[in-house]
């Protein structure tokens, strides 16, 4: 039996890793081991973290396909943004479900459109063979991703670029996680005040990302998860639409080509 003398069992160690237990080298028993006789030491429980393992080990087990628990992966990030998890930062289930419907082919260009710190960008590049890129408006936020995928050993790229700067004609798959609900919210709901946000905001990057996806070339895929706010345009069929992580999730597929103008039609006053 693997326990501890201490009587905890090291086996609830590896499982969140992706690791299996009756298939675990010595030192993977050993690092469990370690870590149990560590917390203990220093009066701390011990939740599923990995701290005192191979933080990569996220990384591995999201490429072989493993589903790692949130409380798990969001490790990585520092203890402010952490709280926030559950209500701004896209589920683990739930980004490998769209990375795998947005990833139809190997070496996939995928674009997510207000990354936060980096999430969806970091799980869909460890789970699928893509290249992962975010944009985000908040410059400490792109910082904490770009520390997050190096601590993982994730490719994944991130910047504080703008929806009107990116070339939709180079992307095969667009990520969306309601990214401009914030706008809309209460004060108190929102996660900082460092950036404008307004409803006028609101319009404007809805605007412009429809404006965007309309610029897509036959074949893009686009996953929305709880909406964006916008609707989709000319071309684009609704291919999948299921319940992940507690929000509709959508597969877009764009199927015809149709007439650009320089702005989309805009149905808010």
């Amino acid at each position: 039996m693997p326990i501890c003398r201490n009587g905890l069992d090291w086996r609830g160690l590896l499982r969140p890793l992706g690791v299996d237990p009756q298939r675990a080298g010595a030192r993977a028993r050993i690092a469990a081991r370690i870590t149990i006789g560590m917390a203990l030491a220093h009066g701390v429980g011990l939740p599923l973290r990995i701290d005192l393992l191979n933080e990569r080990r996220i990384a591995r087990s999201l490429r072989c396909g493993s589903v790692v628990a949130d409380e798990v992966f969001d490790e990585v990030f520092p203890p402010a943004v952490r709280a926030r998890s559950s209500l701004y930062w896209t589920p683990v289930e739930v980004a490998v479900r769209a990375a795998n419907l947005l990833a139809n082919k190997a070496g996939a260009t995928i674009l997510d459109i207000g990354s936060g710190v980096g999430k969806f960008c970091i799980v869909a590049c460890a789970a699928v063979n893509a290249k992962v890129h975010g944009i985000e408006h908040r410059p400490h936020l792109v910082d904490i991703s770009r520390e997050a995928a190096a601590k993982l050993g994730v490719a994944a790229t991130f910047d504080g670029g703008t929806i009107e700067e990116q070339d939709a004609a180079s992307i095969d798959g667009f990520y969306l996680f309601n990214p401009f609900a914030e706008n809309m919210c209460m004060t108190e709901e929102r996660l900082d005040a460092t950036v404008e946000l307004s409803a006028k905001r609101f319009d404007r990057d809805v605007d412009a990302t429809e404006l965007l996806l309309s610029k897509a070339r036959v074949g893009a895929r686009v996953v929305t998860y709880c909406g964006f706010g916008g609707d989709m345009p000319e071309g684009f069929v609704l291919a999948a639409r299921e319940w992940s992580g507690g929000g509709k999730l959508e597969l877009w597929v764009k199927h015809e080509r149709s007439v650009q103008t320089d702005e989309p039609t805009s149905r808010r006053p």
